[in-house]
């Protein structure tokens, strides 16, 4: 009598199947990990679109857009209604980004003449002002855990546009942008046209440790950590300039001197920029200088070609 033949793979037949799932899986890893960057990239756009849509609204209700920070570079204002506060055009826009309750938790404090890092609530977690492609996010930890200054608020990715040049001493507060140091700038100001100025875009954040890092840190703008310039195009290799910087991949940090901060993204080739009158560009990083500083300023006269 025959015996029957068991059915079943072979160890070779199992290997060959094996291999082609693992086949699958390598060709089928990267096409996810694009789309959920494409997904992250779309949501950072819209974040940075709704940003200008608050910034605008401010402007029609103020005639102005808000300052830039309530305090010049590397000091404190003596008096004055946000004497030494060390807050920015972040606390202002909040009643416009839907976050009246917190903006009535913070707006008693904006008076009182004390630091923003100490406000309470002031490491309430914004996520219109993070870019999820930003793994940083959410960032709070200013310096590393035990530290006396280890809890400075919330960071985030946006920033606003201080100008085309470096943000240069102690002290400082007029630049050629819509955003600076105690800034009032109008749309009627923009005489270069609100459709040729930048107005704001991304930074990215770091994981600070035993020092700290101040980019992105919205309630102790120090040196200009709040904002950004043209001087030199978006994810420039050549590093910030800050006092409190760590030095990162994609995030590089020169160390001090004249005070700089760029616009740097995750996305491949180029970071989102919003523009005065509220449209989103995705700027190159390849862009031409000359053009990158003529976004920045406000009334230079540049013409600005395609970009």
């Amino acid at each position: 009598m025959l015996k029957a033949r068991k059915s079943g793979f072979t160890l070779i037949e199992l290997l060959v199947v094996i291999a082609i799932i693992a086949v699958l899986i390598a060709l089928l890893l990267p096409a996810v990990q694009q789309a959920r960057e494409a997904a992250r990239r779309t949501q950072c756009k819209n974040n940075l679109k709704q940003l200008g849509i608050a910034l605008h609204t401010y402007h029609d209700t103020f005639r102005v857009f808000p300052p830039g920070q309530f305090n010049p570079f590397g000091a404190d204002l003596v008096g004055g209604a946000y004497g030494g506060a060390r807050s920015c055009w972040m606390q202002q826009l909040l009643p416009y980004v839907d976050q009246a309750p917190l903006y009535a938790i913070l707006s008693p404090q904006m008076s009182s003449g004390s630091g923003a890092y100490a406000w309470t609530a002031h490491e309430s977690i914004i996520p219109g002002f993070m870019c999820p492609s930003d793994g940083v996010n959410p960032k709070v930890m200013t310096a590393g855990a035990g530290s006396a200054a280890a809890s400075q608020g919330f960071h985030g990715d946006y920033v606003l546009c201080a100008g085309s040049t470096q943000f240069t001493g102690s002290g400082t507060t007029g630049m050629n942008g819509m955003f600076f140091p105690l800034s009032k700038i109008s749309l009627a100001n923009v005489t270069d046209g609100s459709s040729n100025t930048a107005m704001g875009s991304e930074i990215l954040l770091t994981v600070d440790t035993g020092s700290h890092d101040l980019r992105g840190r919205y309630y102790n703008t120090w040196e200009g950590n709040v904002l950004f310039s043209t001087f030199l195009p978006p994810n420039t290799t050549v590093g910030d300039q800050s006092s409190y910087c760590i030095n990162g991949i994609r995030r590089p940090c020169a160390g001090a001197g004249n005070n700089v901060q760029y616009a740097r993204s995750y996305h491949i080739g180029g970071a989102h920029v919003l523009m005065g009158d509220g449209a989103i560009r995705f700027v190159s990083e390849n862009i031409s200088t000359v053009t990158w500083n003529g976004l920045g300023s406000i009334a230079g006269g540049e013409v600005i070609g395609d970009f």
